[in-house]
């Protein structure tokens, strides 16, 4: 949910990458691989995301990853990434988990890595 205060869009939904105990964060680390156009159709779409949130449920960016609760993956072309959505104290925060682009079939792997993902970082909160 956005509103606006004086002419500027103000972000109801805080946008964070995760980062693994390692110090890794896989789905930066994957976006900052992409070549510029494919970046910027993603980072877009998180922007949107930061903005809209839930909102975008039934659009044609953002889908609930099936068999998952508070898990969902943004789309732009080819580019997914996969996010949680964090109710907690803080409130309406997406935390990016990892990022794949897709070419055919869903990518089942990086799914199964984006639970293992939300499930570490649940355990850290």
């Amino acid at each position: 949910m956005t509103h606006i205060t004086q002419g500027v869009i103000v972000s109801m939904y805080t946008i964070d990458y995760y980062t693994r105990p390692n110090g890794n964060q896989p789905a930066r680390d994957w976006l900052f691989c992409l070549d510029k156009k494919l970046k910027a159709g993603i980072m877009a779409k998180i922007q949107y995301l930061g903005e809209y949130g839930l909102e975008l449920l039934g659009t044609k960016m953002l889908k609930p990853v099936k068999g998952e609760n508070d898990l969902y993956e943004l789309k732009s072309g080819q580019c997914r990434v996969i996010a949680y959505y964090d109710r907690g104290k803080g409130g309406n925060k997406f935390v990016l988990l990892n990022g794949f682009l897709k070419k055919g079939r869903r990518e089942r792997g990086k799914i199964d890595e984006a639970r293992f993902l939300s499930r570490e970082y649940l355990s850290r909160k």
